[in-house]
């Protein structure tokens, strides 16, 4: 495809029909919140009973059925009454023999936690939780939830689950859902989607307007920003309803905020969103960079409303990644963010950004499929289950589902080969190129050299952080048995990614391609720790995930700034330009330093914790691993002092590239500015005071610890006294 065609009108199309069908998919989800509440099986009608002849006679056996109150299938909705929130579901017998029920219960029990407490079940009549029900009647089961007075959880995903004497229907279930009391209904309930899909919005607004002939370059960027600062505030908001403490013990499988629905029922396809303290830090980051990457993009004048509007796609995707609990669903976002980057990279980026483009597909669909295999296989495999309104499926593609499921214990083979290693093999794969991972890697450099800034940006501090957040929330929730025989591995790739990296930083004279290999080096500090298997490994690499996002955007942002300017990136033709533009010089040494991970900024806990999690079970790869912050102090500082120390040169006072602005280098302009200032501040608060960080993320590293290392989660506690006593001492 010639990717100039982008600039006729043709070129819309195939926008509009991307667009269109993720239109549809939401408008989907959005009807499957309602559909989920649709009766199923209800009484017809006294007029159509009439034309209808009379029903055959009830089968030889107990049949058992559920259904809410007003003949639904479910789930059930529990309403406030009395301090408490109460429903009943009716149970009834559609044979023709007695069913006797021998257990109604809440789903879960003390080693599998899956409800908030104080959630119980029992029939109205006060039979407790055994019944016989006579055929063609039934009975009521009051289910009910007493929240505590300051509770850790604010909503309610659960199951009634009965077992009678039907046994071709076997175990069967019921939905329940509970929400406590809040100022906005809707938007508490939805605010997931609404963080998700409302740069999906703005990119449709764009498009139609486009269509119309409505609207110009100023209103898309307009419509840009305010999609993507909604986003921001949305995000802001969902921060201060989490808590970071709640784990899989407080119920909902430690899952905040859920919106829970059946979407593919067909397929057993549910639109299954949530958040824990994994993915609410990249939730804050994407927003943010997102954001701020919107606002640096006045710079791009060709076609801007093709632009926005695959920004804004982009941003969708990026934060759907992050918020998606069913696999199927995790897939689509994961797609959805290939093609705009394709785009952006390949219309807009630099000389060679159809190679970059082209480059970057082909990478990103094969570990595409390979993920897709894994998925697959994992679903084939799975144990029968009940999706969210109480239909029993035999698979699933529900991530918390699938976490229960003991693979390893099944003893199934692909070709001989344990089926959890080359499923795990497959994910892992498909995660490495995205982080990137040496071999893997060589599609970075050239995307982040010919991107535009933006998209440079929003490659290292989001694209690649989806990779690490992958294995974290698939590879340790689904594989843990996998990932612990895969640990060394992950931190031997990552000591050589940390070395590797650096080198090939210190080798070059394009600052931009130095930034974009210092990615590579830095995001092995996020596999050093994830080898590790302990808590301060598992937080150190969240940590190193956010300090990265913040510092790499700042550096790519800064080095536009001189790109902009004399169109050069080339570390000889610099020099001398801290007398020429200080600010510039203050925010770029505050970003070289910080990459460098030096105490009191960000950059120092991610990469210290990572080798002080690792260094216990392989001391050898830790102590080779922190070369690279030797190796990373030479190449940041040494860029530092070629551009900015040293005399200026006069041969600049004549360049064609500054005589608008008098044979000088102007200083940050105002827009610059104020992409740029809010990462610095973010970078210092977090070197200096890293525990809200922490906090946040507490709940999330005790529960992924849990599971690929039983023996210490309760060290996260002891790691936030000990980062509090540091940060005493600093003091």
């Amino acid at each position: 495809m010639n990717l100039r065609r982008l600039s006729s009108s043709s070129a819309w199309l195939p926008l509009v029909g991307w667009l269109s069908l993720f239109a549809l998919l939401a408008l989907s989800i959005a009807w499957s919140g309602r559909a989920v509440a649709s009766p199923i099986g209800a009484p017809p009608s006294a007029s159509a009973s009439a034309s209808v002849p009379a029903a055959p006679p009830l089968p030889h056996r107990p049949i058992v059925a559920l259904s809410t109150a007003d003949g639904a299938r479910g789930p059930l909705v529990l309403t406030a009454r009395d301090g408490a929130y109460v429903a009943e579901l009716t149970i009834a017998d559609e044979g023709g023999e007695p069913l006797i029920v021998s257990r109604v219960a809440i789903r879960g029990d003390d080693e599998d936690v899956r409800a908030p407490p104080r959630l119980s079940a029992r029939f109205s009549d006060g039979s407790a939780t055994t019944a016989t029900i006579a055929p063609a009647t039934s009975k009521h089961i009051v289910v009910t939830w007493t929240p505590e007075r300051n509770a850790r959880t604010r909503q309610v995903l659960a199951h009634v689950v009965i077992t009678s004497n039907d046994e071709q229907a076997g175990e069967v279930a019921m939905g329940v859902r509970a929400q406590l009391a809040s100022v906005a209904p809707f938007f508490f309930d939805h605010l997931l989607s609404c963080l998700t899909f409302v740069p999906l919005l703005g990119a449709l607004f764009i498009v139609l307007m486009a269509g119309f002939g409505r609207g110009d370059d100023r209103s898309a960027r307009t419509i840009a920003l305010v999609a993507t600062a909604l986003q921001c505030v949305f995000a802001v908001w969902l921060a201060t309803l989490f808590r970071g403490d709640v784990t899989r013990l407080d119920g909902n499988d430690g899952y905040q905020l859920i919106e829970h629905a059946v979407w593919v029922r067909s397929f057993d396809v549910e639109y299954f969103v949530g958040v824990d303290g994994i993915s609410m830090p990249m939730v804050l980051l994407t927003s943010l960079v997102s954001f701020l990457g919107c606002v640096a993009s006045e710079t791009i004048t060709t076609r801007p409303r093709g632009y926005y509007a695959l920004y804004l796609l982009l941003a969708t995707g990026m934060m759907g990644v992050f918020v998606a609990l069913d696999l199927l669903l995790f897939y689509v976002f994961w797609e959805l963010v290939l093609l705009p980057i394709y785009f952006l990279v390949g219309a807009w980026g630099g000389a060679r950004k159809e190679y970059a483009a082209t480059k970057f597909i082909v990478y990103a669909l094969v570990g595409s499929v390979s993920m897709l295999l894994a998925f697959l296989a994992m679903y084939a495999n799975a144990d029968r289950t009940f999706m969210v309104d109480g239909t029993t499926v035999a698979h699933t593609f529900s991530i918390p589902d699938l976490a229960r499921v003991s693979f390893a214990g099944k003893h199934l083979t692909i070709f001989g080969v344990d089926f959890a290693k080359v499923v795990w093999c497959l994910l892992f794969f498909g995660f490495a190129i995205k982080i990137p991972v040496f071999p893997l890697h060589t599609w970075l450099p050239d995307a982040q050299v010919e991107a535009p800034t933006p998209i440079s940006v929003i490659l290292a501090a989001v694209l690649l952080k989806m990779g690490a957040y992958g294995i974290l929330r698939i590879n340790f929730a689904i594989l843990p048995d996998a990932t612990r025989w895969a640990a060394g591995a992950m931190v031997a790739l990552g000591v050589v990614n940390v070395i590797y990296g650096a080198l090939c930083a210190m080798a070059q004279d394009d600052l931009k391609r130095l930034v974009a290999y210092s990615c590579v080096s830095q995001m092995g500090f996020c596999l050093i720790g994830l080898g590790s298997l302990t808590p301060q490994g598992i937080a150190a690499c969240l940590i190193q995930m956010v300090s990265h996002g913040v510092i790499a955007a700042m550096l790519f942002l800064l080095v536009a700034v001189i790109d902009d300017r004399v169109r050069t990136r080339s570390l000889r033709a610099l020099g001398g330009l801290a007398s020429q533009m200080p600010l510039y010089a203050v925010l770029s040494g505050l970003a070289f330093v910080a990459a460098s991970g030096v105490p009191g900024l960000s950059g120092f806990w991610g990469e210290v914790l990572a080798l002080l999690g690792a260094f216990p079970s392989y001391r050898a790869l830790t102590t080779i691993g922190a070369l690279g912050l030797v190796l990373a102090a030479a190449y940041n500082l040494g860029a530092f002092q070629r551009i900015f120390l040293g005399p200026f040169r006069d041969s600049w006072r004549t360049s064609a590239a500054l005589e608008p602005f008098g044979g000088r280098f102007p200083d940050l302009t105002g827009r610059e500015l104020a992409t740029v200032a809010p990462l610095a501040v973010i970078a210092v608060v977090l070197g200096v005071w890293p525990v809200p960080l922490f906090g946040l993320i507490a709940g999330g590293v005790r529960d992924v610890t849990s599971v690929v290392d039983p023996a210490g989660p309760d060290q996260v506690a002891s790691l936030l006294h000990r980062a509090s006593h540091a940060l005493a001492l600093l003091r």
